[in-house]
């Protein structure tokens, strides 16, 4: 699957690390608002080339965004103005409350998975990203009657991927 990922610090780097070992994503497009992070994340292999966040969404079958909660929802509203109308995308912000309720009327909100992996560490940027990050924790998703069975599905068998719990709550 070819795979658009919006920020490349520890989430978002080690979430295409993993993805790429298990074989769901096949080419990932890395999108990074830092320059060093973007060519350090190039050069390390966290990605296969940068793009804009329109081509690289435009293009993509699955979108991660892995950006801070603050930053999320103007980009979420962009990314799902251009996506396909096949592609999925999936975010990993810790609160889903304002996010959830900037795309509550959007055409295209049921290929919006609204998801929270609980992992992390202190350390950011592309060198932080590793594999494993993810393994044996839990991940929240939010407003799952408001996804479409495919987007839950193509959610499902990432977060399985990456070796997460996850369990269904009501957006904070």
């Amino acid at each position: 699957m070819k795979t658009a990922v919006i920020g490349l610090g520890l989430i978002g780097g080690s979430m295409a690390i993993d993805l790429r070992k298990a074989g769901i994503a096949t080419r990932i497009l890395g999108v990074e608002n830092n320059p060093d992070h973007a060519a350090r994340a190039l050069e390390i292999g966290l990605v296969d080339e940068i793009s804009s966040l329109e081509e690289a969404v435009s293009q993509a079958d699955l979108v991660i965004t892995a950006i801070p909660v603050n930053a999320i929802k103007a980009v979420l509203i962009k990314v799902l103005d251009h996506i396909s109308n096949s592609a999925i995308v999936i975010d990993t912000g810790s609160t889903k409350s304002m996010i959830c309720k900037a795309i509550e009327k959007h055409a295209r909100r049921s290929q919006f998975v609204a998801a929270h992996p609980l992992a992390g560490r202190e350390n950011s940027g592309p060198n932080a990203a590793f594999s494993g990050l993810f393994g044996h924790k839990t991940n929240i998703i939010c407003e799952k009657d408001k996804s479409s069975d495919k987007a839950l599905k193509v959610a499902d068998d990432m977060f399985n991927a990456l070796q997460m719990r996850t369990i269904f709550m009501d957006p904070i």
